[in-house]
């Protein structure tokens, strides 16, 4: 694919890769996974004041009115640094699911997430759910009240405002619920690449539906749609910086009184991991083109199609680094650990490859 970034978009690739260039090395990442929410609140600020937060929001709404190019492009600059805040949430996913609230609705919100005093999340997925379509159990009142549990809700129990998907008088709706609200529990965890989730409980918890907009079934595909793309972006950066790493490591380890890296077996091993990195990135941008596209089947299918490609290459990538380091690279010391680990969550986000690879199967294919 011939996909050549505008001037403006090479402006935010340089700007935020230098930002994190400067706050983000895996020393300091530790750090910060260890601060009070699991992030460091002053680089979330820094988010802000980039304007990352405002490019997915139109310019009525105060953002910039951005794509999901744009998107792609802080995901890929998200994932070699390997960050710990929820970005995606705040670009791709809360963005996605206002689509369903009122102009007003979407202005409040919006501002706040711009501005980077709102940190929100999406509470889906429920326990015991395998398929992603399966029926939602979590239902809301006449008043908006709700009742139900969520489980591996990103950063449940540091979010500020959540948005549920819930069952309502009408059907299925989207309501939003600040932090902390009465009636609403959190069981928070780590997990396995050092982020945060937890599992939400609601009972008679206090919320707002969006309402105004498009309808929430939409809403929340798109948020889907365009949350799969970040997560791709996401894992593309991971496998870039992965490959470096790996690369630094086998020209200065040695063995047998020369380095590994002249050894030709590993120089095949670690091209044959440049050849799936650039598959994915051309998958990748294929998908950010194609999450904006207004033929919901096409976009699905081309995001399932990308994301299978990525599941394959993120396991051979991985596979790869932690082969060429070692035993050492499963350690806590090595960084390179901490990107297998992450690539590996970012394989079952948004529905794993069996999930996608059924989706095409049952479509008859990309082009069907």
């Amino acid at each position: 694919m011939n996909f050549e970034l505008n001037d403006e978009q090479r402006m935010l690739s340089d700007s935020l890769t230098r930002f994190l260039a400067d706050r983000y090395d895996f020393e300091k990442r530790r750090k910060y996974m260890e601060m009070e929410g699991g992030f460091d609140p002053a680089i979330w600020q820094g988010f802000a004041e980039l304007g990352i937060f405002a490019l997915p929001f139109s310019e009525d709404e105060g953002g910039l009115g951005g794509t999901s190019v744009e998107t792609m492009i802080v995901g890929q600059a998200m994932g070699y640094a390997l960050t710990n805040e929820p970005w995606a949430e705040a670009m791709a996913i809360a963005p996605s699911l206002l689509q369903a609230g009122s102009d007003n609705q979407r202005s409040e919100i919006a501002e706040g997430i711009i501005g980077g005093e709102i940190i929100p999340t999406w509470a889906h997925l429920e326990p015991g759910m395998i398929d992603r379509g399966e029926d939602i159990a979590t239902i809301a009142n006449a008043e908006g009240a709700l009742s139900g549990t969520k489980t591996v809700v990103s950063f449940g129990a540091e979010a500020s405002l959540i948005f549920v998907t819930a069952k309502g008088p009408d059907g299925l709706g989207l309501y939003m619920v600040n932090g902390g609200a009465s009636g609403m529990e959190a069981r928070e965890y780590k997990t396995q690449d050092g982020k945060r989730a937890a599992e939400l409980s609601f009972d008679k918890t206090p919320a707002v539906k969006l309402s105004g907009g498009i309808p929430a079934e939409e809403a929340i595909a798109l948020a889907e749609a365009r949350g799969l793309s970040a997560v791709m972006a996401e894992s593309l950066g991971c496998m870039e910086k992965a490959i470096e790493e790996t690369v630094e490591y086998i020209k200065g380890r040695e063995q047998f009184g020369r380095a590994i890296g002249s050894f030709q077996a590993l120089q095949h091993i670690a091209a044959g991991a440049v050849v799936e990195k650039e598959q994915v990135k051309s998958m990748a941008m294929y998908a950010s083109v194609m999450c904006d596209d207004g033929d919901a089947q096409a976009r699905d299918l081309a995001l399932s199609a990308a994301k299978v490609k990525m599941c394959d290459a993120s396991r051979e990538v991985g596979q790869m680094s932690i082969q060429l380091h070692g035993g050492v690279g499963m350690t806590m010391e090595y960084a390179i650990g901490h990107y297998f680990k992450r690539m590996t969550m970012l394989e079952i986000a948004f529905g794993d490859r069996d999930f996608h690879m059924d989706r095409l199967c049952e479509a008859g294919g990309l082009a069907a």
